[in-house]
């Protein structure tokens, strides 16, 4: 059992991950290809996947066990591109490498000698981790990358709709099935017994898109408090697929894009990149739907940020 300890401070700073976490969906993800758990629902990418693991990547697997702890380092929290969540995994100080393999070993998990060079902080091995972590992630978790943020984006827009109605106690009461608030602890079922203290720091939750069960922590109570927990799949290429009325009123790609705005607030870019459609086809059908008033936009430095309105979520539920 992990208890979570709250004060009224801590409540007042809940947050729930903007997008998904590369580094904690990459970690996962390396879960996922070495355990049999989600069949259903990862059964084609794990297939895929095994064979696409780069020789970079197998060595990264020597520093992820596929049961028990990981060390904290890997999954550095608050990185939405996997360039800065690799150039912080390469900053982490010797004294916290060093005590994360010693943590490792402590766990019973044998530590190779290429693992133990790192704990060093010998740079050259240094840059060879972060060549793994590069090319495991272009080769295992970048080409699902749209469908992953899709649907984070979608647990997302739950948690905060939850939010939104009834405040930091309802999310927490509806976090997870593995989770229980009772006021003032949040009691997660964990394989071991820990406990964390927030102190008034807060807690941030990541829902991500390869966990499977019960959800995780940081072994290390000094870092940010974080709780990653397992989405609700329907299956692994769930998309943000319109329903046939909503498709014959507007059109595949411009349901496909109200339904999308629906779930995350987005630039066009990202709108693009999140239904697979060029950034000329997103701006247009944007436009469309601006003009009948189903979303709004507003302007953020040099981008437009798209939101559902009132009359786009009727048109949905209607729909």
């Amino acid at each position: 059992m992990l208890k979570i300890h709250f004060t009224d401070a801590d409540l007042a700073k809940v947050t729930i991950a903007e997008d998904a976490d590369p580094m904690w969906e990459l970690l996962m993800s390396s879960y996922r290809i070495r355990r049999p758990e989600g069949e259903p629902f990862f059964g084609r990418w794990r297939r895929g996947s095994r064979s696409a693991v780069p020789e970079s990547g197998r060595l990264l697997m020597s520093t992820i066990p596929p049961y028990g702890y990981c060390p904290d380092f890997l999954t550095p929290a608050g990185r939405t591109a996997i360039g800065d969540g690799v150039s912080t995994v390469l900053e982490t100080p010797p004294a916290a490498l060093a005590a994360d393999v010693a943590e490792l070993a402590a766990q019973g998990t044998r530590v190779t000698p290429w693992v133990r060079r790192l704990a060093g902080g010998e740079t050259r091995e240094l840059h060879r981790l972060g060549m793994a972590l590069h090319d495991y992630y272009r080769q295992c978790v970048a080409p699902d990358w749209a469908t992953i943020r899709r649907t984070v984006a979608r647990d997302r827009h739950r948690l905060q709709s939850n939010f939104d109605r009834g405040g930091p106690q309802l999310l927490l009461s509806t976090v997870h099935p593995d989770v229980t608030w009772t006021p003032p602890v949040l009691r997660v079922r964990f394989p071991i017994e820990q406990e964390l203290h927030l102190d008034g720091r807060g807690l941030r939750l990541i829902p991500a898109f390869f966990a499977h069960g019960m959800p995780t922590t940081y072994k290390d109570p000094g870092l940010q408090p974080v709780l990653v927990y397992s989405i609700n799949h329907t299956r692994f290429d769930s998309d943000a697929e319109p329903g046939p009325s909503l498709a014959a009123l507007l059109g595949q790609t411009r349901a496909r894009v109200l339904m999308t705005v629906a779930i995350t607030r987005c630039n066009t870019s990202e709108l693009a990149e999140l239904t697979g459609v060029s950034l000329a086809t997103a701006s247009q059908h944007a436009s469309v739907l601006r003009a009948s008033g189903l979303i709004t936009s507003s302007r953020s430095g040099k981008s437009q940020i798209h939101e559902i309105t009132p009359l786009g979520l009727g048109v949905i539920r209607a729909s």
